[in-house]
């Protein structure tokens, strides 16, 4: 008897832990599914992505031309990226200055929340528009020419990009808006046939989470080394409350002669990037010290005078009496 308990401890010791991360905002998202290649940027370093790695709050993730892939949070909010698609992953409840921390740059994503309380409204932002208050299920791309929202379950509110144009009406279930670069936005009651057809296959589907697959497993990331400036100029370049972070994460990219040239070739999208290359551009000016305390209002002394040279005056001259004859 006593051996088989030996034997049991033995087992239970040898046997894998569960990896165990809060629930928390700033938790990890699980990649739980990746059909295609994706890579994450993280720092310096470009990592490639395979199913199970975790990928931290800030981490920059760009799917390939074919690829689908999802994310998965602990409390339950799921979210699925399409082909081409580049985002700044943050838990959807994070905000940065009042807008949200999760940023979809370009491409597809397919955003399920699930049932679990959030601390603040979940919500994601994009050049052109934000999405926020957001329930249920909704859907997204944004390219070049417009962004559109189709809320597939719940619903979400537009926060428009461009503060002239006019707040749109709160979306419920069915609704497809179209926002175009100029902040003017179209809301129907049905997703176009275009946005439909375009969709990927696996945004239609209804798939399970498999976030517990991985939770008694670490997956690494395969290492692909550092990014060269053309796998992340679209990041350089895009609105300045995105890019103003990449100035401290990347500052030491600015050493290389490569990636420097490119900066300086295009500075005029991403001023801000010039104290990096031109310090002495931006150092401050010398300031001239005075004495530490005012001076006092003291009148201007009078001007001197040159004192005249005194001619000496010429002795006065004596008459001799005349003199008396002798009698």
């Amino acid at each position: 008897m006593l051996k088989r308990i030996v034997l049991v401890g033995i087992a239970l010791a040898a046997a894998p832990l569960p990896i165990c991360w809060g629930a928390g905002l700033d938790s990890p998202a699980v990649m739980t599914i990746l059909e295609g290649s994706g890579t994450v940027l993280r720092g310096t370093s470009k990592l490639g992505a395979v199913e199970g790695v975790r990928v931290q709050a800030n981490d920059l993730v760009e799917t390939g031309k074919d690829t689908f892939a999802r994310l998965e949070y602990e409390d339950g909010v799921r979210l699925d990226l399409g082909p081409a698609t580049r985002l700044q992953l943050n838990h959807p409840s994070e905000a940065t200055a009042d807008r949200p921390s999760l940023y979809l740059l370009s491409g597809w994503l397919k955003l399920t929340l699930g049932d679990s309380k959030h601390p603040k409204p979940p919500g994601f932002a994009t050049p052109l528009f934000d999405g926020t208050d957001l329930t249920g299920v909704v859907l997204a791309r944004v390219d070049a020419r417009s962004g559109l929202l189709f809320v597939e379950q719940g619903r979400a509110r537009i926060a428009n990009r461009h503060s002239h144009a006019p707040l749109p009406p709160p979306l419920k279930a069915s609704d497809f808006a179209t926002v175009a670069k100029d902040g003017h936005t179209v809301v129907d009651s049905r997703a176009s046939k275009e946005f439909v057809e375009q969709m990927p296959r696996a945004f239609q589907d209804t798939i399970p989470s498999r976030l517990g697959r991985y939770r008694i497993r670490e997956v690494a990331f395969r290492e692909l080394g550092e990014f060269s400036y053309a796998e992340v100029e679209p990041w350089v370049d895009s609105e300045l409350s995105v890019r103003r972070q990449f100035v401290r994460t990347w500052k030491s990219k600015a050493d290389e002669p490569e990636f420097r040239m490119e900066l300086t070739s295009n500075l005029k999208l991403h001023p801000e990037w010039g104290p990096v290359l031109f310090p002495e551009l931006y150092a401050p000016k010398p300031v001239a010290v005075g004495p530490p305390w005012p001076l006092p209002n003291v009148p201007p002394a009078p001007e001197a005078t040159t004192p005249q040279p005194v001619e000496p005056q010429a002795a006065p001259q004596v008459v001799p009496p005349p003199s008396t004859p002798q009698q």
